[in-house]
């Protein structure tokens, strides 16, 4: 698999294909109608209002989970977060995606959202730290996805601890920071001024805050073991890739950290969606990211021994992995 996912990039290709032809050949067959908004969400109400058929809700969502992993690909390339010629964080970021829902949700336009503020987060330079352009990019960002799903805000939370990772602490960061987060909600404000429902919104974004929902779904026994083996993979993934943090470059150290802060913020909006199964596409991104490296990590002498029981362990484990988010 090493060689695989370092190197031959027709194979990487065809089982991507293959991994999408797997997981949402039967959502196509029987395609659901696209999500409902989920609390107070303007933006996506106007996208909602449309009254997209299921079917074509269903392949915009496909199209759009896939193109979300090229990017996420391309942003840890460039970023020199991963090997160049590897494909597996669009695999793994598919398959995560893929395994909660079929249609167009808040969360996937959310997600793909996420990519473009982790990649206005990234360091690519020795510098550490990032520019006051960025800072200000990052936060419209969130306050955009927030009118997409409320609870989506809580990716201020990874703005915040990643301010503080690269000490970003000078007033003018945090003004700037400010004015990003507040111009998408300025904007949104004056028209609803002018429409006559600002008071309206306002009450329904507080209303928004405090709908904790705390609740199990309905599942299956077979969908309850396959949630749970994703889960382990994703705990063992992150375990792996901290492990391994030390032995890199503090400029890797530093963008290593901000993807894996995601998690955080994802932890929060699961509270505003049901507990379990747990909803994978919260965490799609940095487990992407690190399942990447828990699954190619190893010197190249390591492959050469024939009795070595990891390659074939982190092959069948990444087997595993979309076999459960086929069954979830």
């Amino acid at each position: 698999m090493q060689e695989l996912f370092q190197k031959n990039t027709t194979a990487q290709v065809a089982i991507i294909l293959a991994t999408l032809a797997l997981l949402w050949t039967g959502p196509l067959a029987s395609p659901e109608p696209m999500a409902p908004p989920s609390g107070h969400a303007p933006l996506y109400s106007l996208l909602y209002a449309l009254h997209i058929p299921p079917f074509l809700a269903t392949f915009s969502a496909m199209l759009l989970t896939l193109l979300g992993g090229f990017l996420l690909n391309l942003v840890l390339v460039d970023a020199k977060m991963v090997a160049q010629r590897t494909l597996l964080p669009t695999l793994l970021y598919l398959v995560f995606m893929s395994s909660a829902s079929h249609t167009l949700t808040p969360l996937l336009l959310v997600s793909l959202l996420s990519i473009a503020l982790i990649r206005m987060l990234l360091l690519h330079s020795s510098l550490l730290t990032i520019s006051s352009d960025k800072i200000c990019g990052a936060n419209a960002i969130i306050a955009v996805c927030s009118m997409l799903y409320l609870p989506s805000l809580a990716l201020l939370a990874t703005y915040l601890l990643v301010a503080v990772n690269y000490r970003l602490y000078g007033w003018r960061d945090w003004a700037v920071a400010l004015l990003g987060l507040l111009a998408p909600y300025l904007l949104l404000w004056a028209v609803l001024t002018l429409k006559g429902g600002l008071m309206a919104n306002l009450a329904a974004t507080a209303d928004g805050f405090g709908d904790l929902t705390l609740t199990l779904g309905p599942f299956s026994t077979l969908q309850a073991l396959a949630n749970i083996v994703l889960i382990a993979a994703a705990i063992i993934a992150i375990a792996m890739t901290l492990n391994k943090l030390s032995e890199n470059t503090v400029v890797w150290q530093k963008n290593a950290t901000t993807l894996l802060l995601p998690i955080i913020s994802g932890l929060v909006m699961l509270l505003y969606a049901q507990l379990f199964p747990a909803n994978m596409q919260l965490f799609a991104l940095p487990l992407a990211f690190c399942g990447t490296h828990a699954l190619l990590l190893g010197s190249k002498t390591l492959y050469r021994r024939r009795n070595d029981w990891r390659p074939w362990a982190r092959s069948s484990a990444l087997a595993a992995t979309i076999i459960a988010a086929y069954l979830c």
